[in-house]
């Protein structure tokens, strides 16, 4: 027993003097190294966090009892800070310091998208435009995508009754399956475009506030969200609006993420059943035979409503496969190269249009899909 009471005095000894001094031994034995390593790291990330722990102790505490950064001297923005704290609880200094982050939008570098310098309506303006899309890789990720998530693409066609293959084409187009949700912070896009006026300010502040409610809904920090350049979220890109109104829960957690694949597929679904997606209807859209090379004799785009049998008796115009739309069509001219190619779409094809106001973008949403399905079953090129 005195043996070992003067072992362990001898032990706490020396330790304390290693710990003490400030000479630097030598490197120590082989056969020690892996011992000796752990405690020299355990030692240095103990010295490490009483030196952090200092120098957080010497800097001066963030208040946030006011509003900061660039926005500071906004009044509109104190405006709403107060509207949200009394209208859906929110903490002002919770606010205060997400505001205080907020950068204005206008003076981040900005890159052009791929479509940004396509005149609409040029000649060539089509071929160029659905190249921004429909490419080789794209169509990869499609399939994958498809693969992937099969089950719950079959799960929203039979509930919502739209193919899997037009919800494809619509991820495909918004953030290639995933690969990008957006460059920009949201909360910069969203206070830029509704604090500092502009013809849609009313709009953007809308947005915004439902993009805070969003955020604290799901968990969000609403500071590293990124989005485009219109403040949109998510795998189908829904602004914070029709986030509210159409996503859905379709994997049953508690919570609506348009983040996670399966709310994605069911939201995007929805929002078409909502918008008068009709499953009747076997065609979206058909190939139109005409007269010429180029089309000029009518108004074309996906606001026009024609009927097939005036169409084929004045301008004979007609489709060139069995088409039933079971309503009015759109005229539908795409300029290629070397002449003008005509469709006629059915009503689902304007409700393809109600995600995004484009003639080019309802028929590159529709090809890509038809495609992507061509080459999941055995076709295409």
């Amino acid at each position: 027993m005195k043996i070992n009471k003067i072992y362990s005095l001898t032990l706490s000894i020396l330790l304390f003097s290693a710990c003490s001094t400030k000479h630097i031994e030598k490197e120590p034995k082989k056969e020690n190294n892996e011992t000796n390593t752990t405690k020299s790291l355990t030692f240095l990330e103990v010295s490490a966090g009483d030196l952090n722990s200092t120098k957080e102790e010497a800097l001066p505490k963030v208040s946030y009892d006011e509003l900061q950064g660039e926005f500071q001297t906004n009044s509109k923005l104190w405006e709403f800070i107060d509207m949200m704290v009394q209208v859906h609880n929110f903490d002002k200094k919770y606010l205060n310091e997400i505001f205080s982050q907020a950068q204005n939008y206008n003076y981040i570098p900005q890159t052009r998208s791929c479509t940004s310098n396509i005149i609409v309506g040029k000649i060539g303006a089509w071929d160029k435009y659905k190249s921004c899309f429909i490419y080789e890789r794209n169509i990869q990720r499609g399939l994958k995508f498809w693969e992937e998530h099969e089950d719950t693409l079959n799960r929203a066609e039979a509930q919502y009754g739209v193919p899997v293959k037009y919800i494809i084409g619509i991820l495909g187009i918004e953030t290639a399956y995933g690969v990008n949700f957006g460059k920009y912070r949201v909360i910069d896009v969203l206070t830029t475009k509704s604090m500092l006026g502009g013809r849609r300010a009313s709009f953007y502040t809308d947005e915004l506030e439902k993009y805070l409610l969003i955020s604290r809904d799901i968990g969000l920090n609403p500071t590293e969200t990124m989005g485009s350049t219109s403040g949109a979220l998510g795998y189908g890109q829904f602004m914070p609006s029709s986030y509210m109104r159409f996503a859905v829960d379709f994997n049953s957690d508690g919570k609506t993420d348009l983040w996670d694949a399966e709310d994605a597929i069911g939201s995007i679904a929805n929002y078409f059943a909502q918008n008068g997606w009709n499953p009747s209807i076997p065609k979206v859209a058909v190939r139109a035979r005409y007269k010429g090379n180029r089309f000029r004799r009518l108004k074309t785009g996906y606001k026009t409503r024609y009927s097939l049998s005036w169409l084929k008796r004045k301008y004979h115009i007609v489709p060139r496969e069995k088409f039933h739309p079971y309503g009015k069509v759109s005229l539908i001219k795409l300029p290629r190269g070397t002449y003008d190619e005509l469709w006629l779409g059915s009503p689902n094809f304007r409700v393809i249009t109600t995600y995004n106001h484009s003639t080019y973008y309802g028929m590159t949403a529709f090809e890509l899909g038809e495609e992507i399905e061509k080459r999941r079953y055995g076709g295409g090129i």
